[in-house]
């Protein structure tokens, strides 16, 4: 004897919709994990990246303020070999100033 379908009664529905319904949740759900593991990541890599730029910046600053010290250090030398040609340096730098600050 042949089967005929028969059309799907509210008990089939209600399953396929509680099915429907319960998928959506699950893909709500794994779409949820996937934005906050995005998030996470973003926020350790710019963490990671904050942490490079200070290190760099500190190491720059110290490199910066060695190189400052030994120029101090040079023209201090500069200064006690040779005091007569520090003041008349330091004359004629004021003598220039003066000059181009002058009102005419």
């Amino acid at each position: 004897m042949p089967t005929t379908k028969t059309a799907p009664d509210m008990q089939d529905l209600s399953a396929q919709i509680e099915a429907l319904k319960a998928d959506i949740s699950q893909i709500t759900t794994t779409l949820t994990e996937m934005g906050t593991a995005r998030k996470d990541a973003a926020v350790n890599s710019a963490k990671s990246q904050a942490e490079h730029l200070r290190a760099e910046g500190h190491k720059q600053l110290e490199m910066a303020q060695s190189t400052a010290e030994d120029y101090g250090a040079q023209a201090a030398d500069a200064i006690r070999r040779q005091p007569a040609a520090a003041v008349g340096m330091a004359v004629a730098a004021g003598f220039i100033a003066g000059l181009l600050t002058s009102r005419k």
